[in-house]
């Protein structure tokens, strides 16, 4: 079972997700998170691909 944390974690990656797919820049998605763009890239620039490999896999 998951905890709190995790499902957490899993909404703000989505939201992350559904913001990038609707046109957000990562300055948008950092000030929304309270992070600097490169901050928030860092940390989620690689959530498309990885939900890509979850629907493949």
């Amino acid at each position: 079972m998951a905890g709190i944390p995790d499902l957490a974690w899993q909404l703000v990656r989505a939201a992350v997700l559904a913001d990038r797919r609707a046109g957000a820049s990562w300055e948008q998605i950092g000030a929304g998170l309270g992070v600097s763009a490169e901050a928030a890239r860092s940390r989620f620039g690689r959530t498309r691909s990885t939900a890509r490999a979850n629907r493949n896999g």
